[in-house]
């Protein structure tokens, strides 16, 4: 099997569920198309990834992923720096929002989408906390600036749902399809 992502978390998944993969990144333009549901927009751009992996691996599985954060219907990618990932951070503070993880797995010449939602719920933390946060470094690369398996946690009041998906593979909904 292919993993068509660079995720590490992804592939800390993968391989606590003894899947063996292999990795190669796509090099695609990953911009979500708004015209689209959230749930449409993260399918798609797995599907993209995936396809791109598939152009030239068509005897292999692939699987391709891609994680928003969201609420009221405003998507949050990863942030672009410390300003941006401190915006993000003040926006969710002490409030809902959710964590969208579009999948694609080509298998077998067949082409599969699906996606998992996972609503989280973060503390009233201060701007100090952020920055505090932030000066770590983890939130860099992580779709709405924070990651629930490491320090990020602290920023959780409470979660329903997947825990995987949060992290980037909502693993236990997929797995039977790879």
């Amino acid at each position: 099997m292919i993993l068509a992502s660079g995720s590490p978390r992804r592939s800390e998944i993968l391989k606590r569920e003894g899947i063996s993969f292999r990795i190669i990144k796509p090099q695609i333009d990953e911009k979500l198309n708004s015209n689209l549901s959230v749930e449409e927009q993260v399918m798609d751009l797995a599907k993209q990834k995936a396809l791109k992996i598939y152009e030239r691996n068509k005897d292999e599985t692939i699987l391709a992923a891609d994680t928003v954060v969201y609420y009221d219907d405003i998507v949050l990618g990863k942030p672009v720096d410390k300003e941006d990932a401190f915006r993000m951070l003040k926006v969710l503070r002490n409030r809902k929002h959710f964590v969208l993880t579009g999948v694609c797995i080509i298998k077998n010449n067949t082409t599969k989408t699906l996606y998992e939602r996972t609503e989280i719920i973060f503390n009233n933390y201060s701007d100090q906390d952020i920055w505090e946060y932030i000066d770590t470094l983890e939130p860099m690369d992580k779709a709405g600036a924070y990651a629930i398996q490491g320090i990020g946690a602290m920023l959780v009041k409470s979660y329903k749902g997947d825990f995987d998906n949060v992290v980037g593979l909502p693993i236990n909904k997929i797995k039977d399809h790879l």
